[in-house]
């Protein structure tokens, strides 16, 4: 399962697929901190959590001298590319487990079918 994520290329993650959570936190009014957190292999000498900083973006509101900080488009769509990542394995996971329950039901429903039919079959004896 290959994912384009050029965001968090430009930020210097390298190993996409090792992201196992991440949190956003606005540490105040012009600054937030998204920390990334990866399920490395044993052994590895590579960190299990980095953070990245990000300035916010002082906008300012029509009619008025007050400036709106907004998210920087590089954090948004980063963490966009992240919402993607760990949706796709959560899909996965919830396939799987849908199919295992199908499948058990399936297997029920026939196990009394033959069941039935084996009963029929005595009976013509």
């Amino acid at each position: 399962m290959s994912v384009e994520t050029p965001n968090l290329s430009e930020m210097g993650v390298r190993n996409p697929n090792q992201i196992v959570h991440y949190s956003l936190v606005r540490v105040s009014n012009d600054m937030d901190v998204l920390k990334i957190n990866y399920g490395r292999p044993r052994g590895s000498i590579l960190p299990k959590r980095r953070s990245y900083d990000f300035k916010r973006l002082g906008k300012p509101m029509a009619g008025s001298d007050e400036v709106r900080m907004e998210i920087s488009p590089l954090l948004a769509a980063a963490v966009d590319e992240l919402d993607h990542l760990l949706s796709d394995g959560k899909a996965v996971a919830i396939t799987k487990k849908q199919l295992q329950e199908e499948i058990a039901e399936i297997s029920k429903e026939l196990n009394a079918r033959l069941a039935h039919l084996s009963e029929a079959v005595a009976a013509l004896d």
